[in-house]
């Protein structure tokens, strides 16, 4: 579970950037917005068309920016979200992969009886081969 910890991080670090991003993102088309409105307020003035439809004009804008924003809010919680669970998703493949290697590790048991059988049919080629008779349950090799 050490793991949990460097997830923990990374995830933070990556909430940093999207959060950043999508600040950067939400001033870009601040700014946009404001240019646009600011033009069609200059044209309006110039041409003479003030009134409900210029105004309903710049509420469209306000609207349109307003959408646009709340769309990058959501894919800046998705993009979060996103990371957390590649987080976790990377912490699981550690784990595994841990569990893997402890698996295929000889226990101290295992291999005190491989040694212990190893002696034993050592032992047994040699009484044969001194004796010339056959070892019971051993193989003789003509290496």
């Amino acid at each position: 579970k050490g793991n949990t910890s460097v997830g923990k991080k990374v995830s933070s670090k990556d909430w940093s950037i999207h959060n950043d991003q999508a600040a950067v993102d939400q001033s870009e088309r601040n700014k946009q917005g404001l240019l646009e409105r600011a033009q069609m307020a200059t044209i309006a003035g110039e041409s003479g068309a003030l009134g409900l439809s210029s105004d309903r004009i710049l509420g469209d804008s306000f609207m349109q920016e307003g959408t646009d924003m709340a769309s990058m809010e959501k894919n800046k919680q998705n993009a979060i979200r996103q990371t957390t669970w590649e987080g976790k998703l990377a912490e699981g493949q550690a784990n595994v992969n841990n569990s893997k290697a402890y698996s295929t590790t000889a226990s101290l048991i295992g291999t005190g009886l491989q040694i212990g059988t190893d002696v034993y049919t050592g032992t047994q080629k040699a009484k044969a081969a001194a004796t010339g008779s056959k070892p019971k349950g051993v193989e003789i090799s003509k290496n």
